[in-house]
């Protein structure tokens, strides 16, 4: 986590955030596979998954890679209603948000209990136009 902060906070300089363009895998690779890369549709309307790493995609029983928002909450609703909050808050505002926390109930197409994620806004002229989001996992047991 501290590496995304840190890539992102160097990226952004003394601007609000950096744009989509200066995201080079190369520069991030310990990071990667924790990676979701998310386009800002319709200014927040809906989210598309460009890209995801394999941890995410190992986490979840639910492939959402290339997929929008609007089809995860189809699938699996209240995971996709709070992850669409999430990214709405970090779209509106303009600002990184870290959470922490376990999954409970409603949550049936994740493999994990407990995760640390931070999401950070990306684009230019103060308009977010990409979220880039890192989150650490730890596996459900038992």
């Amino acid at each position: 986590m501290r590496q995304a902060v840190d890539y992102w906070l160097g990226l952004r300089g003394a601007r609000r955030f950096p744009t989509r363009g200066e995201i080079h895998p190369r520069d991030i690779k310990a990071i990667l596979p924790n990676l979701l890369l998310i386009r800002v549709l319709d200014a927040g309307a809906d989210f598309e998954f460009r890209i995801a790493g394999d941890v995410q995609r190992q986490t979840f029983t639910l492939d959402f890679s290339g997929r929008r928002m609007s089809e995860l909450i189809g699938s699996s609703p209240v995971y996709g209603h709070a992850l669409r909050g999430l990214y709405r808050y970090v779209t509106e505002s303009g600002e990184p948000v870290a959470l922490r926390g376990n999954f409970g109930p409603g949550f049936e197409h994740v493999t994990i209990n407990y995760c640390e994620s931070a999401s950070f806004p990306l684009g230019q002229d103060d308009v977010v136009d990409h979220l880039l989001c890192v989150t650490a996992f730890v596996g459900k047991t038992g």
